[in-house]
């Protein structure tokens, strides 16, 4: 025991002089206090944590705790050593709980106090050892010193090497822990994890069940930490199956849907991990069936082209105009800026897509006049995407929303990634029937006559996908887009893909065409062995089918010319549409002159002897049988 210090005669000292105590004379359960004693910052600190459990720094913070500076005293830095003894195996579990706790506090001091703690070996290993105390407040200290010291980049590796990353596994499969502990473990990893090498062995303790599991946790610490470890092992594609088969992808697309309230730290990292699985082809349907679409970022200055009509009267936004029910001028000056926006009305008698879409452009449009849009232009941490390949995710109607936005502006490189977005986004009917309801089928047929290669192939892939469905097929039809694709495959120098593109189109377009004539054939034929009108019944009908095509432009001699030539000498996929085409215009025309005139017969021949084209015979008989028939008709 050492001597108690002596001191002088009190009328010699100042009046708030406090008698310095010893270390050694204290008890140890006190040695604490008088560690936050002798050190203020440490004392605030201290409450700082217990008030608010966010007060440390680590992955989630910015900037890093490297530029964090420490304000201890001298006092203070001198009692580490001896703390870092009591941590030793020999000591009472009640001392080592009380240092552990001491030290924690102290690291939150910044970098200084971190390397005051790094300059004694083995104490990182004794801070692990304590992980398998069952005090829970000897976990969470140990937990949370581990987290300062792996904040800093200098002593991840010695944090790994000593074992934590094992320990905390095996802690987080305890079946209690405090929300504390949980957070401050995953947290721990958190920070291990930004570094490549230790997210290939953090992959192989099996921590992903582990992390997918406390997404689902009630604290939000627990599971913004939970999210930053799936993002950063999701960089290794390795970990993509695991992953998957462990059901990450709805637990995180849960919390980027815009009817879920969540904290921004953990959309971020959902959405990271998320990003990361959309770039592998094997996944990327999954990601997309969770009500996810892909937006291309395309930067905040490009949306300041964005001018939109605010004096006009609203429409929907695929077009359909809103009739006037009052021509008076509202007294305020605001009768067409808010008409519309009574969705919810029952009156209205609107579908669900169009209100959806309705919501969604509101929304994107406010949020572009006020220059909010992709105000956060950073990149990801170790991605492997440039800047002209990034994108983000967002729930279907803000994306499709966005996406008709991006269709309107003036910048031509960011219309050819929405088109490439929406030939991505198109998986399924939802999807098709919300891009119909948007408004994006007239503005990719209004760029479809832009001279462009690269913005032609874009949008005709998007039409593609798109015209699968044959209600949206129609509305394609409709806005005009014949005249375009007509006028693409007249010249000879595109593209072969734009080509196969386009006459996929087309032959999409002439099925529903050749579906609708075979009805009313039907139809006719069922009332003329009734012996019933048949004008008055087929009218509609014969309306609807005289209005689908513009012939003009189908029995152009160039273009029928050039479909010709696709039948003699391209691939046998672009030879099966030409003759799809050219079969809807055999079947059309009753004259067929301009068909024999070029005589398409020698492309036919060409295609059959290649014995690679499935045209059913049926067919075949058909078509060579109508032009023998008009060739006899028409001997000259």
């Amino acid at each position: 025991m050492l001597a108690s210090t002596l001191l002088p005669p009190s009328k010699l000292l100042p009046s708030h002089f406090v008698p310095p105590i010893t270390v050694a004379e204290a008890p140890l359960r006190n040695r604490v206090a008088i560690f936050s004693k002798s050190t203020p910052k440490l004392a605030f600190v201290a409450r700082a944590t217990n008030d608010a459990r966010d007060g440390t720094v680590d992955a989630t913070s910015s900037p890093g705790v490297d530029a964090v500076t420490s304000t201890s005293s001298g006092l203070g830095d001198g009692y580490v050593a001896l703390f870092v003894r009591m941590l030793g195996l020999d000591r009472d579990p009640l001392d080592r709980e009380q240092a552990i706790i001491a030290l924690w506090k102290y690291s939150l001091g910044g970098k200084k106090c971190i390397d005051t703690i790094m300059q004694f070996p083995g104490c990182i290993n004794l801070v692990v050892n304590l992980l398998r105390l069952e005090s829970t407040s000897a976990c969470e200290a140990a937990a949370g010193l581990l987290r300062s010291l792996s904040s800093v980049n200098l002593y991840r590796n010695f944090v790994a090497e000593s074992g934590a990353i094992e320990e905390i596994n095996r802690l987080l499969r305890r079946s209690s822990l405090t929300p504390e502990v949980k957070e401050q473990s995953l947290t721990t990893l958190w920070n291990l994890s930004v570094d490549e090498k230790l997210w290939i062995k953090i992959s192989k303790t099996e921590i992903l069940p582990v992390a997918i599991k406390y997404l689902e946790d009630e604290d939000i610490k627990v599971k913004e930490a939970a999210g930053g470890i799936l993002a950063n092992l999701a960089l290794s594609r390795v970990n993509h199956s695991i992953m998957v088969e462990a059901g990450v992808i709805p637990k995180l697309a849960k919390f980027l849907r815009s009817n879920l309230e969540g904290s921004k730290v953990l959309r971020k990292e959902a959405r990271n991990a998320l990003l990361e699985l959309f770039k592998d082809n094997d996944y990327k349907i999954l990601v997309m069936e969770e009500g996810l679409v892909p937006v291309p970022s395309i930067g905040a200055a490009a949306f300041k082209s964005f001018n939109p009509g605010l004096h006009l009267w609203p429409t929907l936004p695929d077009g359909t105009e809103i009739e006037r029910t009052s021509r008076q001028p509202s007294p305020f000056g605001a009768s067409e800026l808010l008409l519309g926006l009574n969705i919810d009305d029952k009156n209205a008698n609107l579908e669900e897509a169009k209100v959806s879409a309705m919501i969604g452009r509101s929304q994107q449009q406010f949020l572009a006049r006020v220059g909010a849009l992709e105000m956060e232009e950073k990149t990801i941490p170790n991605s492997d995407c440039s800047n002209d390949q990034r994108f983000t995710l967002l729930p279907w109607m803000d994306g499709v929303a966005r996406l008709a936005l991006i269709l309107e502006l003036e910048d031509k490189s960011a219309s050819i990634k929405a088109a490439e977005s929406i030939a991505t986004a198109c998986i399924n009917e939802h999807m098709r029937i919300a891009f119909r309801e948007a408004g994006v089928i007239k503005h990719l047929i209004r760029l479809l006559k832009c001279d462009d290669d690269a913005v032609q192939l874009a949008v005709t892939q998007a039409l593609e996908r798109l015209s699968v469905s044959d209600i949206v097929c129609q509305v394609i039809e409709a806005e005009g887009v014949l005249g375009p694709l007509v006028s693409i495959l007249k010249c000879s120098g595109t593209v072969g893909t734009i080509v196969e593109k386009s006459l996929s189109i087309l032959a999409r377009i002439f099925d529903l065409s050749k579906q609708k004539q075979l009805e009313l054939m039907d139809l006719r034929r069922h009332l003329v062995e009734e012996k019933m009108t048949v004008s008055t019944r087929l009218s509609s009908t014969e309306q609807t089918v005289s209005k689908t095509f513009s012939w003009n432009n189908i029995l152009d001699s160039v273009f029928i010319a050039q479909l010709v030539e696709i039948l003699k000498s391209s691939p046998p996929n672009l030879q099966g549409k030409a003759a799809s085409v050219l079969e809807f215009v055999a079947l059309s025309d009753p004259t067929l002159a301009q068909i024999c005139f070029l005589d398409i017969e020698s492309g036919l021949r060409s295609a059959f002897q290649q014995k690679i084209l499935k045209i059913s015979g049926l067919w075949r008989r058909r078509f060579t049988g109508e032009i023998q028939h008009q060739r006899d008709l028409n001997p000259k």
